[in-house]
């Protein structure tokens, strides 16, 4: 079985380097989640089942637990989630991503990622979503960078919102 992935290369220009993450922990929200919830990602699913969600590289090695990531490191979220409804074998998919510094400067607000999807993907594939983000180059000193996110079915509007944050080494 394939899966369905998605990546998006975030291009981060005037932005910092050398922040470490504060202490504060979110709570993760698992209502109608099951499995592993890894990178204190904040989740909260409404209609689908999300079995596991974390944070990996490019080259497959696990986010260390703190997100802290360097500059230049693609970091992908792997969402495995079920529940979707399919018509005639293809679900229609929508994913959103907005990304704020901790000051509240926005510096990525994508409202459907996969747009370009508008035919749907094959059921099976709808299981694995990969939503990815490269902070590239850093001009200023940021403590932290939210990221916010919400996948949803077109078909249903069942759908999976949450956050996690990402700190530069």
């Amino acid at each position: 079985m394939r899966s369905f992935v998605f990546s998006f290369v975030l291009i981060l220009a005037c932005v910092s380097c050398n922040t470490s993450p504060k202490t504060e922990n979110k709570a993760t929200v698992q209502s109608e989640t099951s499995g592993n919830i890894r990178n204190d990602i904040s989740l909260k699913a409404s209609g689908l089942q999300v079995e596991q969600a974390f944070l990996l590289f490019d080259d497959g090695k696990l986010v260390p637990q703190d997100n802290k990531i360097e500059v230049g490191q693609k970091v992908n979220l792997r969402l495995l989630i079920k529940g979707w409804k399919a018509t005639n074998g293809k679900v229609l998919l929508g994913a959103s991503e907005k990304i704020t510094t901790d000051e509240g400067q926005i510096v990525l607000n994508e409202e459907d990622l996969f747009a370009s999807y508008a035919d749907g993907v094959p059921e099976a594939d709808a299981g694995v979503i990969t939503i990815s983000a490269t902070i590239s180059r850093i001009d200023k000193l940021f403590k932290y960078f939210e990221v916010a996110f919400r996948v949803w079915d077109k078909q249903s509007n069942d759908n999976v919102t949450g956050s996690y944050r990402l700190y530069l080494k």
